[in-house]
């Protein structure tokens, strides 16, 4: 009896995706503009219709790495320390948002969140989203630990509103980011305090 063929974790595809995932990441650190499929076809090996027939576009590609990059590569801090946590990854933030490359990723999740967006696919607006929830979780894990310890941490959605749009906001426009990153974290901690009479 033919038995159905199994698809390796670490094969093919996973080579295929590093290699190109690789090569989006040089061309961006390189401090050029958005790259071209050829572009990354060239650098990474990969024929461009491979890389068309599973991203689609260079916009979906972008989307691609961006996530992977969040998830796999910047998770949140968990020292224990609340305010020392959410420091560190607004920190963080505000450096890979200097970089070029960073920057990209920023635009490429931002574009996907869109609802004007027409150039991403459901999938990988799914997985967008998917990372955003995951990054939400992680946040979230945090806080509730403050709480438990009998601490008044602010909501994700404050987190998100006072530290991260800010940080947003201020690479859009060209602005130091990382300078004001004690300020918007300062100003989270205490909106989520209890107003005392």
């Amino acid at each position: 009896m033919a038995s159905t063929p199994q698809r390796r974790p670490g094969g093919r595809t996973a080579r295929t995706r590093a290699a190109v995932h690789a090569a989006v990441r040089e061309l961006l650190a390189a401090g050029g503009a958005e790259p071209s499929v050829r572009e990354v076809a060239e650098l990474s090996g990969v024929h461009e219709v491979t890389i068309y027939r599973r991203w689609g576009s260079i916009e979906a590609l972008l989307l691609d790495v961006a996530t992977a990059q969040l998830v796999e590569e910047w998770p949140f801090p968990d020292t224990g320390d609340l305010r020392a946590d959410l420091l560190a990854w607004a920190g963080s933030v505000a450096e890979q948002l200097r970089r070029p490359e960073g920057f990209a990723f920023f635009h490429a999740v931002a574009n996907a969140m869109s609802p004007a967006s027409g150039t991403v696919s459901a999938e990988l607006r799914e997985q967008a989203e998917a990372s955003m929830r995951s990054r939400a979780a992680q946040i979230q894990r945090a806080l509730d630990r403050e709480a438990a310890n009998g601490g008044h941490p602010p909501t994700v959605d404050m987190v998100f509103d006072l530290v991260l749009a800010p940080l947003y906001l201020r690479a859009m426009w060209n602005y130091e980011p990382e300078t004001h990153v004690e300020v918007f974290v300062d100003r989270a901690l205490r909106a989520a305090q209890p107003v005392s009479d």
